[in-house]
């Protein structure tokens, strides 16, 4: 085989070429700390390391929500502690209020009182997160939890959140709850008065109510309530009746009972199957003595008039309507005449009732922020230990690699110098 000088050139600079490409290499990885500069230098490696770091970032991920959840209980938590120490203030002005030596104008002033301690529990139950939803909404969040409306009979506060509790992931097999709705915390709570409170129905009330109640006793302006009552299903989403118009029998004051019809229809929501029912009364002339409203998601009748004349009944379930409203067969509802003592005294017993449920809440709370820190602890062991593995997987020996790096030099060096060498191995340069 004939070896031309060019050939001769030709592999000395290949051999060149290749020690600098090593050269590099190990150069790179230095700079880089990394070992596994791309997946054909280790394709089990790599695969390995880019699992890593997929579970790596999904444990951020659940890091940051823990995070979002901790501040929005942390808040509920010191919420629920302003809503207690406001109820207990509430508490010792009704207790005040039943001392018979006061006359009507110490009453008036203690309902300045509540009036304003009233103000501050609606703020508190409108409480927004930390990122500007409100606390106490579910899925509402964009919606003020409560409002008074002037409108509604009695005029009363209303909550205008969904009773749907939000869940944050925590984990690959965790979920937690990142708050409670206004309706748990506020609205569904057992009556001591037996319904007869402004806004109550069916032994539940409201706690807004529950201080409104008192102020408008104390200030000598509430006397009983209006008969009512109130489905037990929540109709947000509407029913719907497209196949057939739908009837129930109505009795209100203890007149006799009037049958109502509901138009076929398809009803979206609460709200337009409401005001279904409300035609369906008004075509029976019965609109100037009963109407119909929702109430956190359900239906409510209610009587026109109040005291103990006040009343409404429902009956003959024959078409299914009053099931798919939540009621049973019969369901009646009457109003009373209430002395200030019973109502107060009846009070007492709603604002004990509310105490114990922020009192549940706030423990609830308490346990699920204990849990997401015992979840953040082992989220960061996890971190800890697969950072270590994507460390032995992917970072490269330093000291081994200083060495190799030095080895590779010196023989690039050593070509090079040998390269300049065979360059005058011509008959030219001893010609």
């Amino acid at each position: 085989m004939r070896i031309s000088t060019n050939w001769m050139q030709q592999l000395g600079l290949n051999s060149l070429l290749n020690q600098q490409a090593r050269l590099s290499r190990t150069q790179t990885q230095l700079s880089n700390g990394l070992r596994i500069l791309t997946p054909a230098d280790d394709p089990v490696g790599s695969v390995l390391a880019m699992n890593l770091e997929r579970t790596m970032a999904t444990d951020r991920q659940y890091q940051s929500s823990i995070q979002t959840v901790q501040a929005r209980l942390g808040l509920e938590s010191s919420t629920l502690d302003s809503a207690t120490n406001l109820l207990l203030h509430a508490r010792d002005l009704a207790v005040q209020g039943l001392n018979d030596t006061l006359n009507d104008s110490d009453r008036a002033v203690l309902a300045k009182d509540v009036w304003q301690t009233l103000d501050g529990m609606l703020s508190l139950a409108n409480t927004r997160g930390p990122n500007g939803e409100y606390l106490f909404g579910g899925f509402e969040s964009e919606t003020p939890p409560y409002a008074f409306d002037q409108s509604r009979v009695p005029p009363s506060y209303v909550y205008q959140g969904d009773q749907q509790q939000r869940q944050v992931r925590v984990s690959d097999q965790r979920v937690m709850a990142d708050g409670d709705t206004g309706f748990a915390v506020f609205e569904d709570i057992s009556s001591g008065m037996g319904g007869k409170g402004i806004g109550s129905v069916a032994g539940k009330q409201s706690l807004l109510n529950t201080l409104y109640t008192l102020a408008e006793a104390l200030d000598g302006n509430f006397s009983g309530p209006h008969g009512a009552i109130a489905g037990s299903r929540d109709v947000s989403a509407g029913l719907d009746y497209s196949a057939g118009a739908k009837s129930f029998d109505l009795s209100v004051d203890g007149a006799p009972p009037v049958g109502i019809s509901i138009a076929a229809g398809d009803y979206p929501a609460a709200d337009a199957l409401a005001a279904a029912i409300n035609a369906g009364i008004a075509a029976a002339s019965l609109q100037d003595k009963v109407t119909v409203q929702v109430r956190s998601g359900a239906i409510e009748l209610v009587s026109l008039g109040n005291g103990e004349d006040s009343s409404v009944g429902i009956s003959n379930d024959a078409d299914g309507v009053l099931s798919d409203l939540g009621f049973a067969d019969p369901t009646s509802g009457a109003g009373a005449d209430l002395s200030f003592h019973d109502a107060a005294t009846g009070l007492l017993d709603d604002m004990d009732a509310a105490l114990t449920r922020l009192t549940d809440i706030q423990a609830g709370v308490g346990i699920r922020l204990n849990a997401l820190d015992e979840q953040m602890d082992v989220l960061a062991k996890f971190l800890l230990d697969n950072q270590t593995q994507l460390s032995d997987v992917q970072e490269i020996d330093v000291a081994e690699a200083i060495s190799r790096f030095s080895q590779q030099e010196t023989a690039l060096q050593a070509s090079q110098q040998a390269f300049v060498r065979v360059q005058k191995l011509s008959l030219f340069n001893y010609l």
